[in-house]
């Protein structure tokens, strides 16, 4: 499953709960693995900060709530994070034996 975030600030997605919202219907759908394509954040008046880094703000954002919040690993395998790709950041989902729901309804 992928998911398109461009157009969302990170207060939308990461700092409210969405994130984790995002992750248990997927989860919920019975998905195994899910991509989020927030994009690379290059050539947009780089900062300092992000010179050396793969990524812009709202992928770092994403990826390190992924990594360190304890709630979102009853969904993910945090260790399966996938930064591969600048503009996507894609992790596998714990199996769900018993699929619940049939459509994605968060954003």
């Amino acid at each position: 499953m992928q998911i398109d975030l461009h157009g969302y600030h990170p207060a939308e997605i990461v700092f409210n709960g969405t994130l984790a919202k995002i992750l248990q219907q997927a989860w919920e759908m019975g998905e195994d693995k899910l991509t989020l394509i927030h994009g690379h954040g290059r050539n947009r008046g780089i900062s300092p900060g992000f010179v050396n880094t793969n990524t812009g703000y709202f992928g770092l954002c994403i990826r390190q709530a992924l990594r360190h919040d304890q709630s979102l690993r009853q969904w993910i395998k945090y260790t399966t994070l996938d930064c591969w790709n600048m503009g996507s950041t894609s992790i596998k989902l714990k199996a769900n034996p018993a699929p619940t729901r049939k459509k994605f309804d968060c954003l």
